[in-house]
């Protein structure tokens, strides 16, 4: 499906920008079914922190990146003309929406002294991102397609 494929697309170029950096497509599964219709709902989830053990203060920062994932991709997707709205605990997809998961798997905000004191790309920022799709059918949520990057550069 065209329109899935344009959403992950344009996900792992806002990942690429939120990191400052350039992105790499690790890997991607795509959607190989029948023609789906338009949804009347596309509904983004905040990326999810990478798991616990991680220090306080990294998950604090891992949260707000995967806010401010979820709400880049909602103003991108709104863009394209298509119906985007970030999730809340009151959401609840039905059937015929699109939903949109996705996991911060690393968050490195790099090293300002590195950058500083050695430079050549020491101490850059990197991100890395899982994102998956979903279809709302009468039988819950069925799998569209995933795909992972890598994303890395440097704050300023």
């Amino acid at each position: 499906m065209k329109l899935f494929s344009r959403i992950v697309l344009c996900l792992f170029v806002i990942a690429a920008i939120v990191g400052c950096a350039s992105s790499t497509i690790t890997s991607r599964q795509e959607y190989k079914g029948g023609k789906i219709a338009r949804p009347d709902h596309i509904i983004v989830y905040d990326f999810a922190a990478p798991p616990a053990g991680v220090p306080a203060e990294q998950n604090a920062t891992s949260r707000q990146v995967g806010a401010e994932i979820a709400k880049v991709l909602v103003e991108d997707i709104r863009s394209m003309g298509l119906p985007a709205e970030r999730a809340s605990n009151q959401t609840a997809p039905q059937v015929g929406d699109l939903v949109i998961k996705g996991s911060l798997l690393s968050v490195d905000e790099g090293s300002a002294a590195k950058r500083v004191a050695i430079g050549f790309g020491d101490g850059a920022s990197q991100l890395k991102v899982a994102v998956e799709g979903f279809l709302m059918t009468d039988r819950g949520l069925r799998k569209l397609g995933s795909g992972t990057a890598d994303s890395s550069g440097s704050k300023s």
